[in-house]
């Protein structure tokens, strides 16, 4: 048997190790985080707070305590519903419900709080819009509401791209080869060249021949949670696009059980023919044209882990 020298099995166990983490640190890509003052009625700000962050769907909290400026940062939050509370002894306890965190959104919460009992609690149910104040990345958000309302005639999720200002179809006669999703113009870049992150991984395919991206995956409409358009100004963990980037999230399983089933239909009972063809007596063509699935969620353990299933055929 062959050995080789300790020197080089250290180097290619600390080689694996690296190679195993590297995934984990790409899936973050599509998470957003949530930061903000806390400071007393005064303007004064409060150090060593207590903040918890907890997933309301899913009932898992992340707890830290605020800096000696009184600020709090919390990174890696999946996108969803979540709710804010803060304690500090000498003041009522502060909370907001209703926190809704998009796709690699990074938002802004600064908390005031108001001196009493730590036993009394202080509400908040309804806020202002939250403004993008930590970045300079520009482009549309569409949430599970935009994706599951709005009709789709092929039932491809990246059609609601078209959605966002400055993107328009393709010229067919132009010359453009992509036949997948994401054949637009973003704001006058060149077509077929926008990324495809499918929670926090690439799902699109580089020609190196002609430099045009190809979708490699499109998932279920029902299977997509939300996405956001960056067109500009994105950050540098996500630049592997001529223009744009489309980030996806899938849908996820909560503490209680979910789940849809559904048949798109389009057939000659359902279709009229043209004024033309009935005038010429031309019959309608043949169409059969069926898409049906289902999903379903839920917990396996509660508040710890969760599962969720789609199908489409």
């Amino acid at each position: 048997m062959k050995h080789y020298p300790k020197g080089l099995q250290v180097f290619v166990l600390l080689f694996c190790m690296i190679g195993l983490m590297v995934p984990c640190a790409w899936a973050q890509i599509y998470s957003g985080s949530m930061t903000g003052v806390v400071t007393d009625p005064s303007g004064a700000v409060v150090p060593g707070a207590k903040v918890t962050v907890t997933d309301v769907g899913k009932q898992v909290p992340q707890t830290l305590t605020t800096d000696s400026t009184g600020r709090y940062l919390i990174r890696s939050l999946p996108p969803s519903t979540y709710k804010l509370s803060v304690e500090m002894q000498g003041f009522n306890t502060y909370i907001q419900d209703n926190i809704v965190l998009a796709v690699n959104q990074n938002m802004a919460i600064n908390v005031v709080l108001t001196v009493g009992a730590e036993a009394q609690t202080v509400e908040v149910t309804a806020g202002t819009v939250s403004l993008a104040t930590q970045d300079a990345t520009t482009g549309q958000e569409l949430n599970r509401t935009f994706i599951n309302d709005l009709p789709l005639l092929g039932r491809s999720v990246f059609d609601l791209a078209s959605l966002a200002p400055g993107i328009h179809g393709n010229n067919p006669g132009s010359g453009g080869s992509s036949n997948g999703g994401i054949n637009f113009i973003s704001n006058g870049s060149r077509n077929s060249t926008a990324d495809i992150l499918l929670d926090g991984v690439t799902a699109t395919g580089f020609e190196q021949n002609s430099g045009i991206n190809d979708p490699l995956y499109t998932p279920s409409v029902d299977s997509v949670q939300e996405f956001k358009i960056s067109q500009s100004n994105f950050s540098a963990e996500i630049g592997f696009s001529g223009a744009t980037v489309i980030n996806m999230v899938t849908r996820s399983g909560n503490n209680a059980f979910h789940g849809s089933a559904w048949e798109f239909l389009r057939n000659n009972v359902l279709t009229a023919n043209n004024w033309f063809n009935n005038a010429s007596g031309t019959p309608l063509a043949p169409r059969r044209y069926n898409l049906f699935g289902a999903t379903v969620g839920g917990p396996i353990k509660k508040d710890k882990a969760f599962f969720f299933f789609s199908y489409e055929g």
